[in-house]
C-alpha cells in the first residue's frame, strides 16, 4: 500500500464530503476536467480507494442489508445522469450517521444513517445527494482546485482528513484548523457552495424516482436539532457543512418538486430492525424497545418491530423462542416472506441443523435463483457439514455477480480449498486480500495458485494476466 495511496484516502473522502459540482450536466466534450483525470481513471482512483478503506474500516457483512442498500442505491441511481452505472456500495458498520461518494462510482453509507432516519425517504435523500457527487464528475473539479492551492495545504488537509475517516472527526477537524487559515475559509466556502448544487441535483433524482424531496430538509432539521442540544455535531456535518440556511434553501427548492406523501415501507423498518438490533447495548434495552414499539405501533410498523424481537431472541441464543417468532411471521403472511424465512435459517444454522438450512434454501432457490443471502446461508451451511463439492456450485455464480465483495471470494476460497481445488483457493484468497488493501499479501496468493495450477494452461494464463493486472493496479498513482 503506497503511501500515495493512503494520503488519497483522505483526499476523497473530503472530496466526497465537502468538494462538490457546479453544474447538473455530464461533463462537455471539451471540458478541462477530461484532461486531469478521464472516467476511466476515476473509476481505478475510486476502487483503489475502497480496497484501502475496507483494510481500515469495519464493514458490516450482512448479505439483508447489503441487498436492500444496493436495490436503494440502484433505484436512484437510475434518474441521474450516470450512464450504465457500475457502483461499487458499501456499508460501515458505524452507528455514526454519515454518508460519503468517491470517484468511480463507490458510493458508502454508515449503519447509523439508518438507525436516525425516520422513512425510506430520508436516507433516499443522503443517497441521492451522493450520487450527485458521482454523476457530476465532482471529485475532478475538487482535484483541479486543490493542485492550483498548492501542495502545502493540500497535504495537511489530506492528513486531516485521514483521521476523519477512521473516526477520529474531532482530530481531523483540529487539524484543519492548524493548516492556513485564509486557504481554508476559501476551501470551506467553496465546498458550502457546492453542497447547495448536490442538495438540489438530489432532489429533482429523489422527484423523479417519485420519491418525496422534502425528506431532505426534514433529516438536515433533525441532524441541526440533535448538534443544537446534544453540542457534538453528528459526523456527517463534520464533513457536510450545514447551515440554516442551506436547509431553509432546500425547503424551498422541495417545495418546488412533486412530493408525493411519504408512507412507511416495509422493506424499510425490517432493515431498520435488523440494524437496531445489532446496535443496543444489551439485549433487555433492545427487547423494551421492540415491545413499545410492537404495542404502540400498527400495521407494518407492528410486523417490523415483532421481526425485530425475533431478532433479539436468536442474540439472546433463545433459539426455540425465536424459532418460534420467525415462523409466526411467515405463518401470518407476512409481506416479506424470504427475510422470516431467511430468519429461520439463520436459528436453525446457529443451532447446527444444516440440513434444515439446505432444505428451506432450496426451496428459495427456487423461487429466487442466485439469491445473495440465501445462497450465502446455504454456503455455509454446506462447508460446515463438510460438503466443499456442494458449496461450490452455489458461489461461483456470486463470485461473477459481485467480484468486488471480499465475503464471497472468502467463503469460495473455503470451498475450494476444502474440496481440493487449491489454484482456485489461492487464488480466491488473494482476492480477498487485494479487496482489503493487502497488495503483497495478494500477490504472494497468486504465486501460489500459479504453483498448484502446474501445466493446466488454461488456468495458468487467467491466473498470470490476473497477477499481472493486480500488480499493475497495486503501482499505479494517480
Amino acid at each position: 500500500m503506497t503511501a500515495v495511496r493512503l494520503l488519497f484516502i483522505g483526499l476523497l473522502c473530503l472530496l466526497a464530503a465537502a468538494g462538490r459540482a457546479q453544474t447538473n450536466d455530464l461533463p462537455e466534450l471539451g471540458d478541462p476536467t477530461v484532461a486531469i483525470l478521464s472516467a476511466d481513471e476515476e473509476h481505478r482512483l475510486g476502487r483503489s480507494w475502497l480496497r484501502d478503506l475496507r483494510g481500515q474500516t469495519p464493514i458490516m457483512e450482512d448479505a439483508l442489508v447489503q441487498e436492500y442498500v444496493e436495490n436503494l442505491v440502484y433505484r436512484l441511481a437510475s434518474f441521474s445522469d450516470l450512464n450504465e452505472p457500475d457502483l461499487a456500495i458499501v456499508v460501515i458498520n458505524s452507528p455514526a450517521i454519515n454518508a460519503f461518494a468517491v470517484p468511480g462510482g463507490v458510493i458508502g453509507l454508515n449503519a447509523g444513517l439508518f438507525l436516525n432516519a425516520a422513512s425510506e425517504d430520508e436516507v433516499a435523500s443522503v443517497v441521492a445527494h451522493e450520487i450527485a457527487h458521482v454523476s457530476q464528475r465532482h471529485f475532478t473539479r475538487r482535484y483541479m482546485d486543490s493542485k492550483r492551492r498548492g501542495p502545502a495545504v493540500l497535504a495537511a488537509m489530506l492528513a486531516s482528513i485521514a483521521l476523519a475517516v477512521a473516526g477520529a472527526g474531532d482530530a481531523g477537524m483540529a487539524g484543519m484548523a492548524a493548516t492556513q487559515a485564509a486557504s481554508i475559509q476559501a476551501q470551506l466556502a467553496y465546498s458550502r457552495q457546492n453542497e447547495y448544487e448536490a442538495d438540489r441535483v438530489g432532489m429533482q433524482i429523489l422527484a423523479s424516482a417519485g420519491m418525496d424531496p422534502t425528506a431532505m430538509p426534514r433529516f438536515f432539521e433533525r441532524m441541526l436539532e440533535q448538534q443544537r442540544y446534544a453540542g457534538d455535531p453528528p459526523e456527517f456535518l463534520l464533513t457536510h457543512p450545514l447551515t440554516e440556511e442551506r436547509v431553509a434553501d432546500s425547503r424551498a427548492r422541495a417545495r418546488n418538486l412533486p412530493h408525493p406523501d411519504s408512507e412507511p415501507t416495509l422493506p424499510f423498518q425490517l432493515v431498520r430492525a435488523r440494524i437496531q438490533a445489532r446496535y443496543f447495548e444489551t439485549t433487555d434495552k433492545a427487547r423494551e424497545h421492540f415491545q413499545r414499539q410492537q404495542e404502540q405501533g400498527q400495521g407494518i410498523q407492528a410486523e417490523a418491530a415483532r421481526y425485530g424481537l425475533a431478532l433479539i431472541a436468536l442474540r439472546d441464543d433463545h433459539y426455540e423462542q425465536a424459532r418460534r417468532r420467525f415462523q409466526a411471521l411467515v405463518d401470518g403472511g407476512g409481506g416479506y416472506q424470504p427475510w422470516y424465512q431467511l430468519g429461520l435459517m439463520e436459528v436453525a444454522m446457529e443451532q447446527g441443523r444444516y440440513p434444515e438450512v439446505i432444505e428451506r434454501g432450496e426451496r428459495l432457490l427456487d423461487i429466487n435463483p442466485e439469491d445473495y443471502a440465501t445462497s450465502m446461508l446455504m454456503g455455509r451451511a454446506y462447508l460446515l457439514s463438510k460438503q466443499p463439492g456442494k458449496a461450490a456450485p452455489l458461489l461461483e455464480p456470486l463470485v461473477l455477480k459481485r467480484p468486488d465483495d471480499p465475503t464471497v471470494w472468502s467463503m469460495a476460497a473455503d470451498a475450494w480449498g476444502n474440496g481440493g481445488d487449491q489454484a482456485r483457493a489461492h487464488r480466491a484468497r488473494a482476492e480477498v486480500m487485494f479487496l482489503r488493501g493487502q497488495d503483497k499479501a495478494a500477490l504472494r496468493q497468486m504465486d501460489f495458485a500459479l504453483e498448484e495450477a502446474g501445466d493446466q494452461f488454461a488456468l495458468r494464463s487467467k491466473l498470470t494476466a490476473r497477477r499481472d493486472e493486480m500488480e499493475r493496479l497495486s503501482k499505479e498513482e494517480f
